[in-house]
């Protein structure tokens, strides 16, 4: 009588695990051919094109490179019947400033003053005078 070697005995134990694993690795074979088939598809040179001309980023407007400025809006506004206006207008973390228009072409401005962001003009008192243009 012939007894079985260790080699026979661990052949015939892998033998389900082998059958489930061979079944396994053909079935991801069909299923990853059957997707390739349905992404095959090729894109138009239309489409092609669109998608290549997409800009990577929108366009940005940053008035500090450019020098533009966009205008102030006031914050207050007021028209006088002789013609006078006045508009005030408050930014964040800047000082109010007033401007004053008359009819005759004068002009007042009252603004910070440059030294404003001194600390020596910060612990005083500062008058603020309005600044007057009168054309001729």
């Amino acid at each position: 009588m012939k007894t079985p070697t260790f080699s026979q005995i661990n052949a015939s134990k892998n033998t389900p695990f082998k059958l489930v694993l061979s079944s396994l690795i053909t079935t991801l074979i069909l299923v990853s051919q059957g997707l390739m088939a349905q992404n095959t598809q090729a894109l138009s040179a239309e489409e092609l094109q669109r998608i290549n001309q997409q800009p990577i980023t929108p366009k940005v407007k940053n008035n500090a490179e450019t020098g533009k400025l966009t205008e102030k809006k006031p914050t207050f506004q007021h028209q006088e019947a002789d013609g006078t206006s006045i508009k005030e207008y408050k930014e964040g973390g800047k000082a109010t400033e007033v401007i004053v228009e008359s009819s005759f072409g004068t002009r007042y401005e009252l603004s910070t003053p440059d030294d404003a962001a001194s600390p020596k003009i910060r612990d005083q008192n500062v008058n603020r005078v309005p600044t007057i243009r009168m054309p001729f």
